[in-house]
């Protein structure tokens, strides 16, 4: 315990790890705080200038549709079309009267009654197709929302419910590459910090270079991150439910496959990743530190190879073999992205990757630790 309050400490109070952490917890308040006015406004507007569009695109189907039954009065199909589109602009309409006097349950109901009726327009030989699995997502999902009395949105994996918010901003966040760049920086290179300060030489004065002692070194920046993350989330949380209500975390999250879980074990899943991908990389900058034992090196690599993924990973050719690289698993987000080409149990896989990954580093790193060589200048 003391040799964990003595690290806590040394860790608190190096600048670089106090700047860190300061610009951590800015980076997130600051961008959930611009999400909140900015952004937010402005997805409002494109919400509504959508709507007006399906309108007038409905209206304009209508108009064309009367002219060809003024020219072909005889033909039914035109008629039956004329009907089913006068319906779908009486649908836009009221919609569009809805979402202007901000009564979103209307819009989602009027929505959900149209995804309904498209549904079941399907013949059963397409009960196969995107079409038909998107209609059938889209109305479980309506189901899901009114099942937990959510407060219903435009979009898709929206509310302005402060645990959805705040949930659904974890997912995003915490799997994206700024802050796991940010976490290199503050984690990585403890153990080649002290090999360049030449404070390894006193860790025999500590009881030997026992192997807990470099455990320790890897949890205590890691437990101040992941605390300080957690915080962060914490304190936006309790503001915004201040402003919009709190909300249920048992709020439905649609994927892109079609599952549909509750925001609450959305949340579990990105918190669990989140530190499972700190002590992969808190692991891996241990070993890097023991073989080349320069900070600069040690984070300029680890960078190298975060950025160097996200970059690569856009790559249509490269998308069968991202399943096979460990970075592809360090954020539960990206997992839901590439869902449609990871195995089912990614997030089972994920962690077992990880972890493993995790544990030979620390083996090796034990034994580059037990075995390292001081030498003095001048010897």
């Amino acid at each position: 315990m003391q040799f964990f309050t003595f690290e806590l400490k040394r860790f608190l109070k190096n600048p670089k790890n106090q700047v860190c952490l300061v610009l951590l917890f800015l980076f997130i308040l600051g961008m959930f705080t611009v999400n909140q006015t900015v952004f937010r406004k402005r997805f409002a507007e494109a919400d509504l200038a959508f709507i007006r569009l399906d309108y007038q695109q409905a209206q304009q189907a209508v108009n064309s549709l009367e002219k060809e039954v003024q020219l072909h009065p005889n033909d039914e199909g035109l008629a039956q079309a004329l009907i089913t589109a006068k319906k779908e602009h009486d649908f836009r309409d009221k919609q569009l009267t809805a979402v202007e006097n901000n009564d979103f349950a209307t819009f989602a109901n009027l929505e959900n009654q149209l995804n309904t009726s498209r549904l079941d327009s399907i013949p059963e030989k397409d009960r196969d197709s995107d079409e038909y699995r998107q209609l059938e997502a889209m109305v479980r999902y309506f189901n899901a929302i009114k099942s937990v009395n959510g407060n219903f949105s435009v979009s898709v994996n929206d509310s302005s419910d402060s645990a959805f918010i705040i949930g659904r901003s974890m997912v995003a966040w915490l799997s994206s590459t700024t802050i796991f760049v940010l976490v290199t920086v503050l984690i990585a290179d403890g153990v080649s910090h002290d090999i360049e300060s030449s404070q390894i030489r006193f860790y025999h004065l500590m009881g030997g270079r026992k192997p807990k002692q470099l455990v320790l070194k890897l949890v205590v920046p890691i437990l101040a991150v992941f605390v300080t993350t957690l915080t962060v989330f914490l304190l936006c949380y309790v503001i915004n439910g201040l402003f919009d209500g709190y909300g249920t975390w048992q709020y439905p999250y649609l994927m892109s496959n079609g599952i549909i879980l509750p925001i609450w074990k959305m949340s579990l899943n990105t918190v669990t990743m989140f530190l499972v991908a700190l002590i992969f990389i808190g692991s891996l900058g241990q070993f890097l530190s023991l073989i080349f034992k320069k900070s600069l090196v040690v984070i300029g690599l680890i960078v190298v190879f975060l950025t160097g993924f996200m970059t690569i990973s856009q790559e249509e050719w490269f998308q069968p073999f991202k399943k096979f690289v460990p970075f592809e698993y360090l954020g539960y987000g990206q997992l839901i992205n590439d869902v449609k080409i990871l195995p089912s149990k990614a997030i089972t896989i994920g962690i077992i990757y990880l972890t493993s990954m995790s544990l030979i580093f620390i083996v090796f790193s034990v034994y580059l630790y037990q075995h390292y060589y001081y030498r003095k200048v001048g010897k």
